[in-house]
């Protein structure tokens, strides 16, 4: 098996790496030209120019590259034209092969622009399946890892929907393949928005229906929440062994996986009760694993998701602890009013806890010097 790799920049942020496994028996005319082209570094510094979502990525226009004057001219480029591209085979088109159903996400077709043999460097990434492209594009390969770095790609906003502007699908910031070349097992698979680390048993894709494991059934409640509760456990680990920032890729995987395969509370109130749960103990870890990473605002948003859901009751340990958080990011941001009135909150809800007991004590010194020093000032100014 042959595998390529394909490096990815959305506004020139690098957001990792997508794997594809080539149909080389299957296809081996397309599967060699994009071999060769992705060895050859002439996919470097092309654009992923059209983006229709749940639908297909378009790329590999290798005559418009994010280089010279054409990277400040986006998106004023003749991207994707017709004719645009290169071959392996005398800068020929080749023949169409493998014209097999488009049933899935992650395929790599080929672009022929609607013509017969009309290949050249172009293709597209399925993000869904494609019935009406059924026999009508080679199909040469797929996404093996990298999932969800496509589905950032997929997230991305574009000028219009509309196909008759003239910047239709075009992403309104640059996407483009920063490197490629040949990977082999073993190669780094860098992913800077998602954790790929499988510790506690996290197998899964970043995205619940983008799993293809064999006996993995999402209309399962009960399966899907074990799998849930697998990753949130994953995050769990990561937040101990005080990787923060993985951690919280982690959590917000699990947080994902618990809003789409969360059960309807009228066809299955106990596990729809139970998801819920894990809800309250996912935002929990994450205002926690926010704190630590000194990100106050975002520790307030997640206290304030949690106190917003009313399906749920917090034990009082619970409580003391969202009521602390918000109290010392509050202290942090400088916003001591709020700070002490949410720490007597939490005061009122466990009395003997230390780290309130501090937390309070703490803000309560800041306002009253606060208070002595304005004071100080205007005794000074009417003296």
């Amino acid at each position: 098996m042959t595998f390529v790799y394909l490096d990815i920049c959305i506004a020139e942020k690098d957001i990792g790496r997508v794997v594809v496994q080539l149909f080389e028996d299957d296809a081996p005319l397309a599967s060699e030209n994009f071999r060769k082209l992705c060895q050859d570094k002439e996919y470097q510094n092309t654009f992923m120019h059209k983006i229709i979502k749940t639908f297909i990525i378009q790329c590999g226009d290798t005559s418009v590259k994010d280089e010279g004057e054409n990277a400040l001219k986006y998106p004023a480029l003749p991207l994707g034209l017709n004719g645009n591209g290169k071959s392996i085979y005398n800068n020929q088109y080749f023949q169409d092969e493998n014209l097999i159903d488009i049933d899935k996400p992650f395929l790599l077709c080929m672009s022929n622009f609607g013509e017969k043999n009309h290949n050249k460097s172009q293709f597209f990434i399925t993000l869904d399946k494609a019935i009406h492209l059924n026999g009508k594009h080679t199909v040469f390969g797929i996404v093996k890892y990298g999932k969800s770095i496509i589905r950032e790609v997929e997230n991305v906003e574009v000028y219009s929907n509309k196909q008759s502007d003239s910047n239709a699908w075009v992403p309104t910031t640059k996407v483009v393949i920063n490197d490629c070349g040949i990977w082999e097992e073993g190669d780094p698979l860098h992913n800077h928005i998602a954790c790929t680390d499988q510790i506690g048993g996290d197998i899964y894709e970043e995205y619940p229906d983008d799993n293809d494991i064999e006996g993995l059934d999402f209309e399962n409640a009960e399966q899907s929440y074990k799998v849930t509760s697998i990753i949130k456990e994953s995050a769990t680990l990561l937040l101990k062994q005080k990787r923060y920032d993985e951690s919280l890729l982690k959590f917000r995987k699990a947080l994902r996986y618990c809003n789409e395969l969360l059960p309807d509370d009228e066809s299955n109130k106990e596990m729809f009760d139970k998801f819920q749960e894990l809800k309250k103990t996912i935002y929990l870890n994450m205002s926690l694993v926010a704190l630590n990473k000194q990100d106050y605002n975002q520790c307030i948003n997640y206290c304030g998701f949690l106190l917003q859901m009313e399906s749920v009751k917090l034990s009082d340990v619970q409580a003391s602890k969202i009521f602390y958080r918000l109290g010392k990011s509050y202290h942090m941001l400088k916003k001591y009013d709020i700070a002490l009135e949410t720490l007597k909150k939490g005061a009122m809800i466990a009395p003997n806890d230390p780290s309130i007991k501090h937390e309070l004590e703490t803000v309560s010194k800041i306002i009253q010097d606060t208070k002595k020093e304005e004071k100080a000032k205007f005794a000074k100014f009417f003296s």
